[in-house]
């Protein structure tokens, strides 16, 4: 990353295209020290940026001289956000998004007292949705895929990872990832940055054993090894697997992500969610990227985890649906981890496409600050994708992916609660 300026070099200002100012409140969340700014979160009040193709070039006070002559330019567009709390955008590192059909049934029955294992273990649960995709057209997967990144974007999202999962067969695996990867290329395209969103392409054929496997477990395992993952290398950055009793054993989880990782593949791992399955542990010994859930970790899992930088991400909206203990974030954090947040959006146990709901959960029931949370939702989101040298801060030299918040001071975040507080975002 460029070293950081409190003002344009001499050159700078010909390389600006942009200017954003009036800002009322600019949260950088930034990783090192900044002129001006206050706090853990190094706020700076009555800001402006500058940015030159997407890529910020100067932060600083919206008073300062060197901006008189930027906004007298006519090749420099101006952004007035009125006295706006800017951030980064969220970065929302856990996903599901490509599916059809719902599972309001299944929601309903668990709340009968029907358990999450209990419902995979009849066939139900993923293998629901996956019927469901496995019958919708190209047109209506996109259709639906589209509809939920503007609502992500409406909530402040400006980074989605999207995992693939409800395929569970090479020809639909693939089909999902090459929808993914065209939903990436249309949000790069579009030519307002209020409307664009990034994506990142995870593949996740070990979601659950489809019901043709059933009987022969050891069979899809060598489908996933031979013919799914070396032909899809090149479409997804992340290979995960759901390491629980119910999906895919340790044993099993070890065998693909060592594949995946010998043909480039980064590692992400669904660990500890449901039992003590030994994932959070594989995750620390493979120097994955992230692992996620964590609900049954031990502290000695955190501490492998720590050791080998894995970052840990908490889906408070999981809890919240299937009405489990929250895990605490204290925990995590006091062991050392990078905590993210995400919304583990999925239409059978987290479908909710808000980030700001997962901050609230995260702040009420976790026990995070407010600043923790922001941070585990922005620079450590990007974390878990391995982008935090790109997005999730604002800082010079990185790419600007930012929010424009309805209020006035940022400690209104979790304060006012159920409503959406995102004005706009922007994409560079």
């Amino acid at each position: 990353m460029a070293e950081l300026q409190q003002a344009p070099p001499s050159d700078g200002q010909a390389q600006a295209d942009t200017l954003i100012r009036n800002i009322g409140q600019l949260v950088t969340i930034a990783q090192s020290p900044l002129p001006g700014a206050t706090g853990s979160l190094q706020v700076i009040d009555h800001a402006a940026l500058v940015l030159h193709n997407g890529q910020i070039t100067w932060i600083g006070q919206d008073s300062d001289a060197l901006l008189h002559e930027l906004r007298q330019r006519a090749d420099v567009q101006q952004i007035d956000a009125q006295g706006a709390v800017i951030t980064p955008g969220f970065v929302d590192s856990h996903t599901h998004l490509v599916f059809a059909g719902d599972r309001a049934e299944e929601f309903h029955l668990r709340r009968a007292g029907v358990s999450y294992g209990t419902l995979l273990a009849e066939g139900r649960g993923i293998l629901t949705t996956m019927k469901a995709t496995r019958a919708a057209s190209d047109a209506t997967l996109l259709a639906l895929a589209q509809e939920r990144l503007e609502r992500m974007r409406h909530y402040g999202t400006t980074t989605v990872e999207i995992k693939t999962g409800y395929g569970l067969n090479t020809t639909s695996e693939e089909n999902c990832l090459r929808l993914i990867n065209q939903l990436h290329v249309v949000e790069k395209q579009k030519p307002s940055p209020q409307e664009r969103i990034r994506i990142v392409p995870t593949f996740l054929g070990a979601h659950s054993v489809p019901p043709e496997y059933r009987e022969r477990r050891t069979a899809y395992v060598d489908l996933l090894l031979n013919e799914m993952l070396p032909t899809f290398v090149g479409l997804a950055r992340f290979c995960d697997v759901f390491c629980e009793r119910e999906a895919f054993t340790l044993d099993e989880s070890r065998r693909i992500l060592t594949r995946a990782k010998e043909l480039g593949y980064a590692l992400k791992l669904h660990a500890d969610q449901l039992s003590p399955s030994g994932g959070a542990r594989l995750a620390a010994d493979l120097g994955a990227t992230s692992a996620d859930h964590l609900d049954h970790a031990s502290d000695d899992d955190l501490r492998a985890m720590c050791e080998a930088g894995v970052v840990a991400t908490l889906l408070p909206g999981c809890s919240y649906t299937l009405r489990s203990p929250y895990p605490s974030a204290r925990r995590f954090i006091d062991a050392g981890l990078h905590v993210a947040l995400a919304t583990d959006f999925n239409p059978g146990t987290s479908y909710c496409e808000n980030m700001q709901m997962m901050l609230e959960l995260a702040m009420s029931a976790m026990g995070m600050a407010l600043e923790e949370a922001l941070t585990a939702a922005t620079i450590n989101g990007a974390r878990a994708l391995a982008l935090h040298e790109q997005i999730g801060s604002i800082e010079i030299g990185k790419r600007a992916e930012l929010a424009f918040w309805s209020i006035k001071d940022y400690h209104e975040i979790g304060y006012h609660f159920g409503v959406n507080l995102i004005h706009s975002i922007f994409v560079g």
